[in-house]
């Protein structure tokens, strides 16, 4: 136990393990999501490679210590400022933990807050509009291969039906609701599921792109993703966030909503943001400021779309025209 052990004799890699498990019990009220353990898991590894440059013990860290490592990611990483935040907080989190098992006194990082932005709040709040949203349904594929219509439909339910990048990664086969003439998709979150229903247009897509996988020789059980990788590398495997972001991001340039990526000295996107459809309007996105961005940069999802208030009779016979 951690109790019974001298902090000094702590490795690293003993730290990890029983930062994970303290995640697991302490975070979401003890139901914390695979995602979010492997995320605190790798920020914290990002941390202590960063004391280990500093030839620093982790336990050892003061308040100093976590600004020198907050500079870091300002200066050096050049990290935006809602990535900061995410890094500080499983920082925090960590030493909480440590805290709680008596390893340390007090916790270091409390109070050491991420570098303002200096953005209008305004400029966060984004939204296509009704003709964007035709235009971006417009640039897909008419190809009726599994690729084609693995997209046409990933891209056209996140527009229509609100899906988010998380919701449509975990998707399975098994999560296909039929129920009489209707069909929807069983979806989960961080904190909740439900059940997508599928317009009439969208279950047809679905069923071809199913019909196209099982030609192709494809086995399709309960546990089966429901859209797959494609590279030779990882073809059938379940297709991950950052690809799903690759191929909404592709689509938007290709209808000249997004612009081209620009070079920032070889790190990947820190951050992601979603576009909502409006009705000339502006909708207010109910995501957390670590998924926030502007619209040059790369987009969590196309979605949040209100059926209700928003026009999409036009949208879907554009997209009946694929």
């Amino acid at each position: 136990m951690l109790t019974q052990t001298t902090p000094k004799d702590l490795t690293p890699t003993d730290l990890l393990d029983n930062f994970a498990a303290f995640v697991r019990l302490d975070t979401a009220d003890g139901n914390a999501a695979d995602d979010t353990v492997k995320t605190y898991a790798c920020t914290v590894k990002q941390f202590f490679s960063w004391c280990h440059v500093q030839r620093l013990h982790p336990l050892d860290a003061t308040r100093d210590d976590i600004k020198e490592y907050r500079r870091w990611l300002v200066e050096i990483q050049d990290y935006k400022c809602a990535t900061i935040a995410l890094k500080l907080t499983v920082v925090r989190r960590f030493y909480a933990g440590a805290v709680e098992r008596g390893l340390i006194l007090a916790n270091p990082a409390l109070g050491i807050k991420p570098p303002r932005e200096n953005i209008d709040p305004a400029e966060r709040i984004n939204y296509l509009e009704e003709a964007e949203v035709i235009g971006l349904l417009a640039s897909l594929p008419t190809e009726n291969t599994i690729g084609g219509l693995r997209d046409r439909f990933l891209v056209a339910v996140m527009v229509l039906e609100g899906c988010r990048t998380v919701e449509m990664h975990r998707a399975c086969i098994g999560d296909i609701i039929k129920r009489g003439s209707d069909i929807g998709i069983r979806v989960s979150g961080k904190r909740s599921r439900r059940i997508v229903p599928l317009t009439p247009d969208l279950a047809k897509l679905l069923n071809k792109y199913l019909n196209a996988r099982k030609l192709s020789g494809e086995v399709l059980n309960g546990d089966t993703p429901l859209f797959i990788a494609l590279d030779k590398r990882t073809y059938g495997g379940r297709l991950s966030r950052r690809s799903i972001q690759r191929v909404i991001d592709k689509y938007l340039r290709a209808a000249g909503l997004k612009e081209q990526p620009k070079k920032n000295k070889g790190k990947k996107p820190a951050s992601f943001q979603e576009h909502q459809p409006s009705n000339g309007k502006k909708q207010h996105s109910s995501q957390s400021a670590s998924a926030k961005s502007n619209r040059g940069e790369t987009s969590e999802a196309v979605t949040r779309c209100n059926i209700k208030t928003f026009a999409v009779f036009s949208i879907r016979d554009s997209f009946k025209t694929h």
